[in-house]
């Protein structure tokens, strides 16, 4: 069940206590009405808009510019020069074109700066900081040090525009907000098992029904990838979501507008200082706008995944703070040795496949790869 929060006219937040009622049990939460202040530090708000994606882009730099990625490859058709492999055509706020693509601004840090600080309608999730407060102060929590932004062109077509197919992502925060800035986006989300068994566990404690509204889906079927809860997002709603627990993908319909949205991950972590909203030092690593190969179930410790004669093709991320899996040399029946890729520990299922990294590995950028994000990815 996804939990919908509408704000009422004349409202700009939501009760810390009826958002963490939602959110705690659902890991999920959608929310409707949001009106950004027309002000920004006293001056009227020139809010961030379709015409300004071009010009973002190209004030990247090229650490950035490298995270552009094509995220409608199941049903992309490069026929011309204004499709998504053409970022100069493509970004332009005009009907030419059609495709879904992301990229992220993080190393780029004044850009990100001015984004957060002037230009973006929504920075903070819209959530009172206590339900007594009558102040606008929201509610404290760390965030990522990338901004996701996503832009989707599909003009007049009798085709939505499929996402990045259906997966979970092997990250350690509490979750990724999405705010629709222009377009509409529809999600299609189901339940792990894990998050499924914590649901019903939460409603054999608790028989009371909350009440605000919600989408059902039968929790019997989670597995089950024929069924699914449709969340469609339009411009200025709000998605937050657990996308460890939540098996998701996105589709972009044929709309007039382009459909544009931004991200940021937050942590709930208990902050010595809590007027810091801003990533604390714990937080600070680098994300990639990469595809990574997951388990599709839970697998066992000292389990074969791979061996060299299997071995499909990818390349698997290396890391040293908590891999998963190590290449290991195995003998047959018959006293041949082969390679293998062998599980260190247990594998959630949604969990990418990270490789035991060598003291002198390093990735290309001379930094070293900590895998619970170097393969993260939000849709």
């Amino acid at each position: 069940m996804i939990p919908l929060l509408v704000l009422q006219e004349g409202e700009n937040s939501i009760a810390r206590s009826a958002f963490r009622d939602a959110y705690d049990v659902h890991q999920a939460i959608h929310i409707r009405g949001y009106k950004p202040s027309n002000k920004v530090d006293n001056k009227a708000a020139d809010f961030f808009h379709a015409d300004d994606v071009q010009g973002l882009f190209d004030s990247l730099g090229e650490q950035d510019k490298k995270s552009w990625c094509i995220e409608n490859q199941a049903n992309h058709k490069p026929d011309n020069d204004d499709d998504c492999e053409h970022t100069d055509a493509f970004l332009r706020n005009n009907k030419k074109g059609r495709g879904y693509c992301s990229f992220l601004v993080q190393h780029s840090k004044e850009v990100l700066e001015d984004l957060l600080t002037n230009r973006l309608p929504m920075v903070h999730l819209p959530v009172k900081e206590s339900d007594s407060s009558t102040a606008a102060a929201t509610m404290k929590v760390d965030y990522g040090t990338a901004l996701w932004l996503f832009f989707g062109k599909n003009y007049n077509s009798n085709e939505t525009l499929q996402g990045r197919p259906e997966h979970t992502d092997s990250v350690t925060h509490d979750g990724t907000f999405h705010y629709q800035l222009s377009g509409t986006k529809i999600w299609r989300l189901r339940s792990t098992t894990e998050l499924t068994q914590a649901m019903r566990n939460h409603r054999k404690q608790n028989q009371s029904s909350p009440s605000n509204k919600k989408r059902k889906v039968d929790e019997d079927a989670c597995e089950n990838e024929a069924n699914y809860i449709e969340v469609e997002c339009k411009e200025g709603d709000i998605l937050l979501l657990n996308t460890r627990l939540w098996w998701h993908s996105t589709i972009i319909p044929s709309q007039d507008v382009p459909c544009i949205s931004y991200a940021r991950d937050i942590y709930f972590t208990q902050q010595k200082d809590e007027s810091v909203h801003e990533q604390q030092p714990n937080r600070d690593s680098s994300m990639t706008n990469v595809d990574g190969t997951y388990a599709a179930a839970d697998i066992e410790a000292d389990t074969i995944l791979f061996t060299e004669r299997n071995m499909p093709d990818i390349e698997l991320p290396r890391c040293k703070s908590d891999p998963n899996c190590q290449v290991v040399e195995l003998e047959d029946e018959e006293g041949d040795s082969f390679m293998a890729v062998v599980t260190l520990r247990a594998i959630k299922s949604g969990e990418f496949f990270t490789l035991l990294e060598s003291d002198d590995e390093e990735d290309e950028s001379g930094d070293e790869v900590y895998c619970e994000e170097a393969w993260e990815e939000e849709e």
